[in-house]
């Protein structure tokens, strides 16, 4: 099994609402040569992610239960670096991880004396 990972550069994130069963939210992911929308769902089934590419460009379209949104706005808010992956033989298994970090880092703050 295969999986496709990117650096994410940059992100974008919007609250809203289409419907009460649907759309919630959305977080957008770039980096080079890679895009990605995950919209936050409220309620039902989520709809299955796709990994297309576009005009040389490869995009992947995901969903998520909107109680992760906080989530992952604060890792991409925080961390560095972080990358997107999926698994290419089924793009709804899909991932966001930070990089490596020394055991017991912290944020910094209790590090002043």
């Amino acid at each position: 099994m295969a999986w496709k990972w990117y650096a994410i550069d940059s992100y974008k994130a919007s609250i809203g609402s289409a419907s009460a069963s649907s759309y919630y939210g959305a977080v957008q992911l770039t980096g080079a040569g890679f895009y990605a929308l995950l919209t936050m769902v409220k309620a039902g089934a989520l709809p299955a992610a796709s990994a297309p590419v576009v005009a040389g460009q490869q995009r992947f379209y995901g969903s998520m239960d909107f109680q992760q949104m906080a989530m992952l706005v604060d890792l991409v808010r925080n961390e560095k670096p972080v990358q997107f992956g999926w698994l290419v033989e089924d793009p709804n298994q899909f991932h966001l991880m930070t990089g490596s970090e020394p055991v017991g880092e912290g944020d910094g703050l209790l590090a002043r004396t």
